[in-house]
C-alpha cells in the first residue's frame, strides 16, 4: 500500500505522525497518530513568526532544479506500507536565515509530513538544517510557492532596513450566544476595552482591545514574554496549543487570537474555538 502525498495534504490536519527512526532507506519509520508534524498547520502563520520558530533554521527563496523521489518503508499504526521521500536540489536565489550556499539539498517526506515540491518551480522554503548539511522541510513548516509568498517576501526582503524591536498583536472577541451542538458557527463581537498584559523580564506592558477587536504592542525589546488576559469569563485561545509564554527575537512577532465565552461553565477547560460569525 502506498501513501499518496496529494491525499495527505488534505488529511494532514487530522492525521498525526511521530518519527521514531532516522531518515534512512535501510530503516523503517514507525508512525502513530497521536503527534503532529513538525510545525503548525492550524493557522496561517505570518512570516515574522514563521522565520523565527524554534524548529526553523534555514529560510531562502529558490528554484527546485532537481527532484529525486524514492519509496521508503514505514509502519503506519502497525501496518507495513510505503511512502515517498523527496531529495530536492535547490538553486538559492535569495537567502534570509541560515543559508550561505548557492545550492542546497532539501529533504521532505519519508513520513506523513512531506511537502510536494515540483521540479522547475520556485519556492520560499522554511526548513530545519540537519547535521549532514541538508535542510528538512515539513508540509507544516510554512514553505510555500513563490506566487503565494508575496507578504512573506515583503517582510523578509525588508529585514535589513527594518527598525529594531519585536511586535505582539492579535484579536479578542466575545461570544454573543451560547454554543449549539447542532452548529459549529457562533456569533461574536469585539471585546472592546478588554485589557491585555504582556509580562517581560524587565517590564509589564498593557494594551486595550480596540473597536475592531484588535490589540498591538509594537517595537517591544527581544526577550521572553508571557501574555495574560484576565477575565471572569472562560478564555479560549486559537490555536488551542499556542504557548502563552514565548521568546521573541529582534524584528520577529507573536500573534494571538482570544475568545471570551460568558456562557461556558467555569473550569470546563474547553479550549476549542468553533467557527464564528462576527458582528460589530
Amino acid at each position: 500500500m502506498f501513501v499518496n502525498r496529494t491525499m495527505l495534504r488534505f488529511v494532514l490536519p487530522f492525521c498525526f505522525c511521530l518519527i521514531f527512526s532516522c531518515h534512512c532507506q535501510s530503516q523503517i519509520t514507525a508512525i502513530a497518530r497521536d503527534h503532529s508534524c513538525e510545525g503548525d498547520v492550524t493557522w496561517d502563520v505570518p512570516a515574522c513568526e514563521s522565520a523565527w520558530r524554534p524548529h526553523i533554521s534555514a529560510v531562502f527563496l529558490g528554484r527546485a532544479v532537481d527532484v529525486r523521489k524514492e519509496d521508503v518503508p514505514i509502519l503506519l499504526d502497525g501496518e507495513k506500507t510505503l511512502t515517498e521521500r523527496l531529495n530536492v536540489t535547490f538553486e538559492v536565489q535569495e537567502s534570509y536565515v541560515g543559508v550561505q550556499e548557492k545550492s542546497v539539498i532539501v529533504t521532505s517526506g519519508g513520513d506523513l509530513c512531506g511537502y510536494p515540491f515540483d521540479k522547475g518551480h520556485e519556492y520560499l522554503v522554511y526548513g530545519r538544517r540537519l547535521q549532514n548539511g541538508e535542510i528538512y522541510v515539513s508540509i507544516s513548516s510554512g514553505t510555500k510557492s513563490k506566487k503565494d509568498a508575496t507578504e512573506d517576501l515583503k517582510y523578509l526582503r525588508g529585514l535589513s532596513m527594518a527598525p529594531s524591536g519585536a511586535r505582539i498583536y492579535g484579536t479578542v472577541f466575545r461570544y454573543s450566544e451560547p454554543s449549539n451542538p447542532r452548529t459549529m458557527i457562533r456569533k461574536g463581537t469585539a471585546a472592546v476595552g478588554q485589557k491585555i498584559a504582556i509580562h517581560g523580564e524587565q517590564k509589564i506592558y498593557e494594551v486595550a482591545v480596540d473597536a475592531r477587536g484588535q490589540f498591538e504592542i509594537p517595537a517591544i525589546p527581544p526577550g521572553r514574554y508571557t501574555i495574560v488576559l484576565e477575565s471572569d469569563e472562560t478564555v479560549n485561545i486559537t490555536p488551542p496549543h499556542l504557548p502563552t509564554t514565548f521568546d521573541l527575537v529582534d524584528k520577529a512577532c507573536a500573534r494571538f487570537s482570544f475568545w471570551l465565552d460568558p456562557f461556558a461553565k467555569a473550569g470546563s477547560g474547553d479550549q476549542s474555538a468553533p467557527r464564528t460569525d462576527l458582528h460589530n
